[in-house]
């Protein structure tokens, strides 16, 4: 049946070239269809409660997300033309689309007289910078917002944007820090751009030019190796056309689903572009192993090429696959998208490459015979070696592997959210220079709440003891976020204290604190929800790992067992979420890695039923896995999501040279060969293709590097680092495994 099939497609490659063009031009056609949503939401976990609690507060106190921190460094804090020009930025700024409130040094006047400076410079009234300074730190020392807008030292102010909901898309929020950045733009001051949103919009950034910036240098790097190895133009063009095709198809069927583009699938295109190309490579290089034989036509070589390689490849395809649908495991919906898109792009892969492949070799009767490889002193070496001294191939990388599993016990999983920045990025420095004079720049929400029981019978949210356990945790923050700055009901009373000139903020009844917040109005303070059972703290904080928040959570926890029943209290916000998210993302991935092994295992044994071959099979895949990961742990990097999904990525990748060695090993020993002799022939004709293929992969995988996106540039790292240690243990360890492990002539 398989012959008589690819005896058609070789027989007629014309038709079957059109059909496959066909098919690509209308796959092309549900291209446009494809939707781009980089929502930092679509990484919760629908299955935390946590989350749930997030957008329970956001939908009582809109986002807290979406402020825009503006620094300005002036030359001289003192100079009168500054605080003109500065005015007339904050009222450009909250004139422009999609910007809510803005706050400033001008904001306090509202409220406070005394913290107007308009008078110096849009009167007649002398430039006195003594009463200039005086009224800056008066600003500088409100509760409220004074260290928000001012630095301590002066040196600093900061316009503080938040953003309508219309601009939290990405294409949006683009555009407004565009035209603030238009706005500052030939200013006196130095401007810095900081700020949750602005993180975003960079990350963003980051992803859409990572694409644009890998393909090309990837596509040279799969030209330059082809022609360096085949030494044809056809077999250059043909792989480069199945990679191709195969991202048109997958891509099209993403867009006739109505799938998106989102931060984690970005990269599918290039992943596609640097896995897909295998299975015409191994094609390409059994149909030349075969045409060398004198005795066959090329129409010969290619049937028997193709009835050896169609399973094999299709059994390598299916491994490499169940690394990705692993990652259908957990609960986050965009992983899970990753997990089958790629998955289903190297079944494509496959797909194309079985009909694509041999129509092309013969339509242009490229049927040069080949050459000997770079890589075969090489592998004639492994080849005299290994069957000399296979204890020798195998202690060696077992004691590398046992010194790097000795390291995997200092692991951490500690991760914080600017952990994806590198130190010398820009946006890392005005993230850091934004802790340093403004506390910092991520969310962190804290509710007091009424108890929804009889408890609360009688208990209203601004009862002095209530308040009272307000301040008490604001407090606590404030100990243990030293540099960090918070706002609540609590801190803006003091504020009005200070402006009214009295003594205890606690003496205010709830009908005065209620004629305060209405003369400011609610919905511009955001501190207690409609249904007035809730009271809200809060604050942009500096970068913290997660270890460093769990040890805050569980003092805030001890705190609140000395509140009375009636009150509950909660963490929430975006840094909590996303945190949480982090460590449940992690634990997820692990659990995939072991998942895609179990299942890699159970096609192992299915397809060889010897438990020595799968020992030998399993032994080879897992110490990459343990000598990266002890790398790792010598490098003190943390695993992180980008990390920890590239060890079942990369495994579902590695397995296959493993396949492909040990199918071709068991193919030469039921042709009659002794183990020894299977070894070396194995050696000599498949690790060729296998050498090529990994150079091709790490090739690809290497050219990540050159993203200044942490993620992206780890994945490619490890990706690398994995399937080059695999191809090493796959030529030297598993064919030592296989001479000293008990075993009939033929498995």
């Amino acid at each position: 049946m398989i012959e008589k099939i690819f005896g058609k497609v070789i027989d007629f490659p014309k038709i079957t070239l059109c059909s496959i063009l066909l098919l690509t031009m209308v796959w092309a056609l549900f291209i446009p269809n494809l939707t781009i949503d980089f929502s930092i939401e679509h990484l919760f976990s629908q299955n935390d409660p946590a989350v749930e609690e997030y957008f329970s507060f956001r939908d009582d106190f809109g986002r807290e997300d979406n402020v825009i921190t503006i620094i300005y460094e002036p030359v001289d804090y003192l100079d009168q033309e500054l605080y003109k020009e500065l005015e007339n930025i904050a009222y450009a700024l909250e004139e422009l689309n999609g910007v809510e409130n803005v706050v400033s040094i001008f904001s306090l006047s509202d409220l406070d007289t005394k913290a107007w400076l308009g008078d110096f410079y849009n009167s007649g009234t002398e430039w006195n910078q003594d009463t200039v300074l005086q009224k800056l730190k008066y600003i500088q020392s409100d509760p409220s917002i004074g260290s928000r807008i001012l630095s301590k030292d002066l040196r600093f102010g900061a316009f503080m944007l938040t953003l309508r909901d219309i601009a939290n898309n990405h294409q949006d929020r683009s555009a407004v820090l565009k035209e603030i950045k238009k706005l500052t733009q030939g200013t006196s001051p130095s401007w810095t751009f900081s700020g949750v949103s602005v993180l975003r919009t960079e990350y963003v950034g980051y992803m859409v030019r990572d694409n644009f910036l890998f393909l090309p240098p990837i596509a040279i790097i799969l030209i330059s190796l082809l022609s360096y190895v085949f030494r044809n133009w056809v077999f250059v063009a043909i792989p480069l056309m199945t990679v191709l095709t195969t991202v048109i198809w997958l891509l099209g069927i993403m867009g006739l689903f109505g799938l998106e583009i989102n931060i984690m699938t970005y990269i599918v295109p290039t992943l596609l572009f640097i896995i897909g190309i295998s299975d015409a490579i191994h094609i390409q290089a059994r149909f030349r192993e075969n045409l060398n034989k004198d005795s066959l036509t090329p129409r010969d070589a290619m049937l028997i090429t193709m009835t050896q390689m169609s399973k094999v490849i299709f059994l390598t395809s299916v491994t490499t696959s169940i690394g990705f649908i692993a990652l259908m495991t957990t609960s986050i919906s965009i992983v899970q998208e990753f997990g089958m898109e790629i998955a289903l792009g190297v079944m494509i892969a496959w797909l194309v490459s079985i009909v694509l492949v041999p129509s092309g070799i013969m339509l242009f009767k490229s049927f040069g015979k080949g050459r000997e490889h770079t890589f075969s002193p090489m592998l004639n070496w492994l080849s005299n070696a290994i069957p000399r001294r296979p204890w020798v191939f195998i202690i060696i990388p077992l004691f590398i592997s046992f010194t790097a599993i000795y390291k995997i016990k200092d692991l951490s999983t500690d991760a914080s959210l600017m952990d994806d920045l590198r130190p010398e990025n820009k946006l890392y420095n005005d993230l850091k220079l934004t802790e340093k004079y403004f506390g910092g720049v991520l969310p962190f929400e804290v509710l007091l709440q009424l108890r929804k029981d009889n408890s609360t019978r009688n208990k209203d949210i601004l009862d002095p003891d209530v308040l009272q356990h307000l301040q008490d945790v604001e407090e606590l923050l404030k100990k243990e976020l030293k540099s960090s700055r918070f706002f609540s009901i609590s801190t803006f009373l003091e504020s009005v204290k200070r402006i009214r000139g009295d003594e205890d903020t606690n003496s205010y009844d709830k009908s005065f604190i209620n004629q305060i917040l209405d003369s400011r109005g609610d919905e511009q303070l955001r501190l207690i929800n409609k249904d007035r059972n809730t009271l809200r703290i809060t604050g942009l904080i500096e970068n913290k790992t997660s270890s460093e928040m769990e040890k805050i959570y569980a003092k805030i926890d001890s705190l609140s067992k000395s509140f009375p029943p009636y009150l509950s209290i909660k963490c929430t916000g975006t840094t909590v979420v996303a945190l949480r998210t982090n460590d449940y993302l992690v634990q997820s991935l692990v659990n995939s890695l072991g998942i895609a092994l179990v299942f890699i295992s159970i096609v192992m044994a299915f397809m060889f039923r010897k438990k020595s071959i799968l020992f030998a099979s399993l032994i080879t895949n897992l110490i990459p896995i343990f000598t990266v990961l002890g790398i790792l742990s010598w490098l003190g990097i943390s695993i992180r999501p980008p990390t920890a999904m590239t060890f079942s990525v990369a495994l579902g990748i590695a397995v296959d040279d493993s396949l492909h060695f040990l199918l071709r090993y068991r193919r030469e020993l039921r042709q009659g060969m002794d183990r020894v002799e299977a070894i070396k022939a194995t050696i000599m004709s498949t690790g060729s293709a296998l050498m090529i293929t990994t150079t091709i992969l790490v090739s690809g995988f290497s050219v990540l590097l050159l993203s200044v996106f942490l993620p992206t540039y780890q994945f490619g790292m490890l990706s690398a680092g994995m399937i080059g240690t695999a191809l090493l243990c796959d030529l030297t360890l598993l064919p030592a495994l296989c001479l000293v492990l008990p075993s009939k002539k033929a498995e």
